[in-house]
């Protein structure tokens, strides 16, 4: 689904009903995620993060049953919070295994899971 080309964003990005975390590989927990689309999200954090920097992170999708996925990202844009001590970070999914897009596509599909943002 194309948005606003002023955007320059491919995919819709939606705001979960749920809070779902966003963690390292040792399961430490780097930010919830406040939007997310198929290829990115928007987090808030306790601390920043190094634009054009890469990780592997994983979140759990709230679906039934709950799915775990796992994504090498990259870090677009870092700021902080104009109402909050935190930090808001563009991240990009760069890579990702074909079953997490599936169950992304379900979770992103399901009007009871995630709402346009």
């Amino acid at each position: 689904m194309l948005t606003n080309p002023a955007n320059q964003r491919k995919h819709t990005r939606f705001q979960p009903r749920q809070v779902i975390y966003c963690q390292d590989l040792e399961g430490n927990v780097i930010g919830r995620i406040m939007n997310l689309s198929e290829t990115g999200f928007m987090l808030m954090s306790e601390h920043p993060a190094e634009v054009n920097e890469s990780q592997i992170l994983r979140m759990d999708l709230p679906l039934t049953p709950p799915h775990q996925i796992t994504a090498t990202c990259e870090t677009i844009w870092c700021q902080k919070s104009s109402y909050s001590q935190e930090y808001g970070i563009g991240m990009q999914i760069a890579q990702i295994d074909d079953l997490a897009v599936i169950a992304l596509q379900r979770y992103l599909g399901d009007d009871n899971k995630a709402t346009a943002a």
